[in-house]
């Protein structure tokens, strides 16, 4: 259902006026350690109807870019700003650790919920819970349904030996209404947060414009499925893990279904815009559940293209279809570009201004997105660590590494042959992905030496396959000037051990926010 608004809007201190613009609903699906080669449209064997006809139909957004690991590209996401600014740039927070998004910032929930949306998260937080203050419906949202940690069992819903499992609303004295989900235990949690969805749009009041977080607990470890998915795959795939990994895929693809099923049914899905990306690379061989990025290099953790270049979609009825986009966008840009969606509805830059939010790394893309321009971007900062000692800079079709990128393995999928796991591209692989012949490889680089300098072309190069640094001397300066002005925006990271008072066996054996502030 279209609704017509015309209304002034207060977002960072600067009035915007709206005046009888359509307000699109937007649902923001975003799927957790999902592999490059890991969907359809990258890998036929996996079984996903429904997100391979939205991708196929709609914008395949080809170099969408995010962070290397879970908490800092939500908190990029959520803020618009690069997590080194944020303190949110080493590592992941994890369960009892007192800290999270700071309360100060303002996040894309909170506009939202200003510019008259329905605010609801299904699914994963990941940000922090020290405080309910960090919690999702003190931060804008409506309600909130899902785990506050990075990570649990899909039945049990247990991590690090106790449950974390709730549905979150606001309360009249500004505290929050949590009721804590015992009954999900022993169900799938693809299946809850499916259905979850799905109640929230029907009960959606079509008089106001919806935005529908949803961040999928779908493909994180532990490897967990239904048996009838794992069955789907027989004599497909024969390694266990990859087998269990596309069933996965297969359940959220499902849950997707649910989804869109709903809207259509409400009337709502004509006048929604479907975002699908995930928040990293798969794990590599060894701490992964048989994610793969191939024909990318490395994984989650690293600053590999395999570890932060994120399989991603825009689908709409609003919208034309069957494009593959190459603009360059960071996730960074997705709070201007939907806060642009929510003044403007679909229409481009030259006929609308959106908002304008000071002091963010993140800029309007939804020109680009639909091409009506080009990318607004020439540059993003991969990670600045310096706990780590490492930094990485995007600038152009550079991409320069200063220090340890982390693991950079090129790892195929294992129905090639599973001996080339641990191997480097032979001949018949080169051709298969249309690879040069005579490509270098970058084995003996000292990466644990801070001062260590690498250089890719990675348009020409999307592999990392050829080192060029030494033939580019000047692009390493500009680059590495670059990182220095980055640098001087950097926050030290925010990382500190679990706090004893956490403890869950205080609040009922459930992972609970426990200090006043922080």
């Amino acid at each position: 259902m279209r609704r017509l608004v015309s209304c002034v809007w207060l977002l960072t201190l600067q009035v915007l006026t709206v005046n009888s613009l359509t307000q699109p609903n937007i649902v923001m699906m975003v799927a957790d350690d999902l592999g490059w080669a890991d969907m359809p449209w990258h890998d036929a064997l996996t079984i996903a109807p429904t997100l391979t006809s939205l991708a196929n139909s709609g914008i395949i957004l080809d170099r969408h870019y995010v962070q290397p690991i879970c908490s800092p590209t939500r908190s990029a996401l959520m803020t618009g700003k690069y997590p080194s600014r944020l303190g949110l740039n080493h590592d992941t927070i994890n369960a009892g650790e007192p800290y999270g998004l700071m309360v100060n910032e303002t996040i894309i929930s909170n506009y939202m919920s200003k510019m008259g949306y329905a605010t609801h998260g299904v699914g994963k937080w990941h940000l922090g819970y020290c405080s309910w203050d960090l919690t999702p419906v003190k931060r804008g949202f409506d309600s909130f349904y899902g785990y506050y940690n990075g990570h649990e069992t899909y039945y049990t819903k247990v991590t690090h030996n106790f449950f974390d499992f709730r549905f979150d609303t606001p309360a009249q004295n500004g505290s929050v209404n949590s009721e804590v989900v015992w009954s999900v235990n022993e169900t799938y949690s693809t299946v809850n947060y499916a259905n979850q969805a799905a109640k929230v749009v029907h009960d959606h009041d079509k008089n106001k414009p919806l935005f529908l977080y949803l961040p999928m607990q779908s493909v994180h470890n532990p490897n967990e499925v239904p048996d009838s998915y794992f069955q789907m795959y027989e004599g497909i795939v024969e390694n266990v893990k990859r087998r269990t990994l596309l069933a996965m895929i297969t359940a959220m693809d499902d849950a997707a279904e649910v989804v869109v099923s709903a809207l259509k049914q409400t009337d709502l899905w004509e006048n929604t815009i479907f975002i699908f990306f995930s928040d990293n690379g798969g794990p590599l061989k060894g701490i992964g559940n048989g994610q793969v990025n191939y024909p990318l290099r490395g994984g989650k953790y690293s600053y590999w293209e395999g570890g932060i270049r994120s399989s991603s979609f825009v689908h709409s009825p609003l919208l034309p279809g069957g494009i593959i986009n190459e603009e360059l966008l960071h996730v960074t840009d997705w709070l201007p570009t939907l806060t642009h969606l929510a003044a403007c509805g679909v229409e481009p830059s030259s006929k609308c201004s959106g908002p304008y939010h000071k002091d963010i790394d993140g800029v309007n893309q939804w020109d680009a997105i639909v091409g009506a321009g080009k990318s607004n971007r020439t540059e993003f900062l991969v990670n600045i660590d310096p706990k780590a000692k490492n930094s990485a800079l995007r600038w152009g079709p550079w991409k320069l590494y200063h220090g340890n990128p982390g693991k950079g393995d090129w790892v195929p999928p294992p129905r090639i042959n599973e001996e080339l796991y641990n191997s480097q591209f032979t001949e018949d692989l080169r051709e298969r992905e249309k690879f040069d012949s005579d490509m270098e490889y970058v084995m003996d680089t000292e990466w644990n030496d801070p001062d260590s300098i690498m250089l890719f072309d990675v348009v020409a190069d999307p592999a990392e396959t050829r080192e060029v640094s030494k033939a580019n001397p000047d692009v390493v300066k500009t680059m590495l000037d670059r990182l220095e002005y980055y640098q001087s925006r950097t926050t030290p990271p925010r990382n500190c051990p679990r706090d004893p008072a956490s403890d869950p066996a205080k609040f009922g054996g459930v992972w609970t926010p426990w200090l006043k502030s922080c």
